[in-house]
């Protein structure tokens, strides 16, 4: 195909979706990645996401990142083909349907979405939520599928949004007309507890407290509240007592629940206004707390508990080998669980294991929102590595690109100028790291580089990398996003007869087992991930002890490991 084949086949893609083309619809027309990186390099596309392009000649569409989230969804199925049920279908929700629809202030920083079955998502940025949607709770607004107004004030509720946001919201739909008070009431009378309210308050006083927190309350309603009413005249002589709650202990003290709860477990880190504030209000609600978890805390179970996200097919063997090694020392046994649900529902699983002691500590390679022990925190035996997202997806230190400089460095001096980058999943913070590094490091040092490709992670991405480079690219050394893709990387170039490393070289990454066996065995990057799970648990076990937290850091986490696929430079 010719360039100008190419770009009609994506302009006729992109025509019924807002400008936009995926790279699998691309090569459902026999357009290859080595060929949209060409486009992309000319200034004729625009890379809009991973594995989504932007033609440049259409004007960028509102809602870019909803859309670019939505497509990925099922990339090979053009906009107008898709359902909303069924496998790859999904229908833009939760705050996300808020900024669709023109609601609730600024967009969030991330975008949700609500599919039919169970999938995951590598990008950080976006959120999916499992669960059934019925036909009259979605509409269409600029060709996406978007949860009705009502719908998306349900979902919000159950996944306990913030009460002002959420106000802005309703207070917003029902002033232009979108929704009616009277309409929405029963669908959210059965979350009037969860935001602190009576368990009997009504759909219809729950949407007015959540706008009056938004500062826009509603307007005043004919019919009146119906609670002391409906009792009948003899109510008000015999009113029946309601236990007072956590929640109204929090308002009358002006403080957080949270900081109510710091405040039943002694938490010897409050200040004393807070505590004294609390105190008066427990007092004045004669409030009474279950003493029967309180009267366990003198028992300890020896075990610590390793908390990983629902468990999937990577589970970090490394780091777990190191973080259990330094509990069996110090006498604990460790049990390692994969909690389901996002970070507050893993939250409140851990909590539970602490107190009915289940275990006396708990490691969590996924976060907890704001559960972490440490400093400041009441001391609550959590530390939380932060080193994996809620996917087990590398952040932080382990998601370092820096090493591909280090890579640039050692095989620039054995005399490589020109470099190909075998790019990760653009989901993934370690890849799009890599990737920048790489980029900038190239121009920093005067190399040159013929392009990135998008890879997956996979080995077949980095085969079809190797397979598609032009034999005139002068390209004489890949740089691998890991060791699955440099493996591809390598049969690809021996599939199309280049010797490797005597006519490219080739530079993994992650060190697999596997890496020292094949041949020739892969030049690679090494994470000590042992140490780093080691340190982890050693500052769990002075929190347990009432130490001093030990230097976290690890020196020399990452090192380069020259192996037989890289060496010099060709002639």
């Amino acid at each position: 195909m010719t360039q100008a084949d190419v770009l009609r086949a994506l302009d006729a893609r992109a025509a019924g979706q807002w400008g936009l083309v995926t790279t699998a619809q691309a090569k459902l027309d026999g357009v290859q990645g080595v060929q949209l990186l060409r486009l992309e390099r000319s200034g004729a596309l625009e890379s809009v996401g991973h594995g989504v392009y932007r033609l440049a000649a259409s004007p960028p569409p509102e809602h870019l990142r909803i859309k670019v989230a939505w497509l990925r969804l099922d990339p090979g199925t053009p906009a107008r083909d898709r359902r909303t049920d069924g496998p790859g279908a999904g229908v833009v929700s939760h705050t996300s349907a808020c900024a669709v629809h023109g609601l609730g202030g600024r967009p969030a920083d991330f975008v949700e979405l609500t599919v039919s079955s169970r999938r995951t998502t590598r990008d950080e940025t976006v959120v999916l939520h499992r669960a059934a949607t019925d036909a009259e709770d979605i509409t269409v607004v600029d060709g996406l599928p978007v949860t009705t107004v009502p719908r998306t004030v349900v979902d919000l509720l159950e996944d306990r949004a913030d009460a002002a946001r959420t106000g802005a919201f309703v207070a917003e739909a029902v002033a232009r007309g979108l929704v009616r008070v009277d309409d929405l009431a029963p669908r959210v009378a059965g979350f009037a507890g969860a935001y602190g309210l009576p368990a009997e308050a009504s759909g219809a006083e729950l949407l007015e407290f959540l706008c009056e927190q938004a500062g826009r309350p509603l307007p005043a309603r004919k019919a009146g509240r119906s609670t002391a009413k409906a009792a009948g005249p003899g109510a008000a002589s015999h009113p029946e007592r309601k236990r007072p709650t956590i929640w109204e202990v929090a308002e009358r003290a002006g403080v957080s629940h949270q900081t109510v709860s710091r405040f039943l477990k002694n938490d010897s880190g409050m200040k004393p206004a807070t505590r004294a504030r609390i105190e008066r209000a427990v007092a004045e609600l004669d409030y009474r707390p279950n003493l029967m978890a309180r009267s366990m805390r003198t028992q300890r179970s020896h075990r610590i508990t390793i908390v990983l996200p629902e468990l999937s097919g990577f589970v970090p063997i490394p780091l777990l080998r190191g973080a259990s090694a330094a509990a069996h020392e110090a006498g604990y046994m460790t049990d390692v669980v994969g909690l389901e649900g996002g970070e507050s529902r893993r939250a409140r699983s851990v909590l539970s294991l602490l107190e009915t002691r289940q275990a006396d500590g708990v490691l969590s390679l996924v976060p907890l929102g704001d559960l972490a022990g440490g400093q400041g925190a009441g001391q609550r035996p959590v530390v939380v590595l932060g080193e994996y997202d809620d996917n087990l997806q590398s952040r932080g230190r382990l998601a370092d690109g820096r090493p591909a400089e280090e890579i640039l460095r050692h095989l620039a001096g054995q005399g490589h100028r020109r470099f190909l980058h075998v790019a990760g999943s653009q989901d993934w913070a370690s890849a799009r790291n890599r990737r920048a590094v790489y980029v900038e490091a190239v121009e920093r040092l005067g190399l040159t580089s013929y392009g990135v490709v998008d890879g997956d992670w996979s080995v077949r991405s980095g085969y079809e990398a190797a397979r598609d480079l032009p034999a005139d690219s002068g390209v004489t050394a890949v740089l691998a996003a890991n060791d699955y893709v440099a493996l591809g990387v390598l049969r690809g170039f021996q599939d199309r007869g280049t010797r490797v490393p005597e006519e490219m070289s080739v530079f993994g990454w992650d060190d697999e087992e596997f890496t020292r066996y094949f041949s020739p065995s892969i030049s690679t990057v090494h994470i000590n991930k042992e140490e780093v799970g080691r340190r982890s648990m050693l500052s769990l076990l002075a929190l347990l002890r009432g130490e001093p937290a030990p230097e976290s850091e690890v020196e020399d986490l990452f090192h380069l490991v020259p192996r037989g696929s890289s060496g010099p430079a060709p002639g």
